[in-house]
């Protein structure tokens, strides 16, 4: 991995992440200067379900997939190895991932996330970020907002996605 400070360049890209609507170009710049850069090969893992990280990325360039495990490990130590694709996201979705690692004491990825293509991703430390929000509180209303309205997106999607397979589950059982 490559790292890099220099994001301030990219200005006009975070300006259309759905993180930072409704802030001003010098607030999106007092959270991208405490952000650096990591630049992935195609296939690398960027982070692993479980894996205790309190990091935010974004995609700045490049595919990425997220995935999760199918099966939950029977035991302890024990790690399935079939995962389901839950999205594939690239820069042209101005995708952010990993936020809800800001809010938890303990944090653990909820999902896997692997690079399809050499990809560039910015990254934001938990610490960092709560740091801003304290001295920003105005910024810290916006971007909580942000957040929410994007977690409230992907839970409606996935009640749906368990409703359709909740539909599919019962039609096969009275098939049988």
């Amino acid at each position: 991995m490559i790292r890099d400070k220099n994001l301030i360049d990219q200005l006009a890209f975070f300006q259309k992440v759905s993180l930072f609507q409704g802030l001003t170009d010098e607030q999106i710049k007092k959270i991208v200067n405490t952000m650096y850069s990591v630049e992935v090969a195609s296939r690398e893992v960027i982070t692993h379900e479980g894996a205790h990280e309190d990091t935010l990325f974004i995609l700045l360039k490049g595919e990425v997939e997220i995935s999760k495990r199918l099966l939950m490990p029977l035991f302890e130590g024990s790690v399935d190895k079939q995962e389901k694709s839950l999205i594939r996201l690239s820069e042209k979705n101005y995708a952010f991932f990993g936020e809800m690692t800001l809010f938890e004491d303990k944090p653990e990825r909820s999902a896997s996330v692997t690079a399809l293509s050499a990809c560039k991703l910015s990254v934001l430390q938990k610490r960092e970020f709560l740091g801003i929000l304290d001295q920003n509180p105005e910024i810290g209303s916006i971007v909580f907002k942000n957040i929410a309205t994007e977690l409230t997106r992907r839970l409606v999607k996935a009640n749906k996605d368990i409703l359709k397979l909740t539909t599919a589950f019962s039609l096969a059982l009275e098939g049988e």
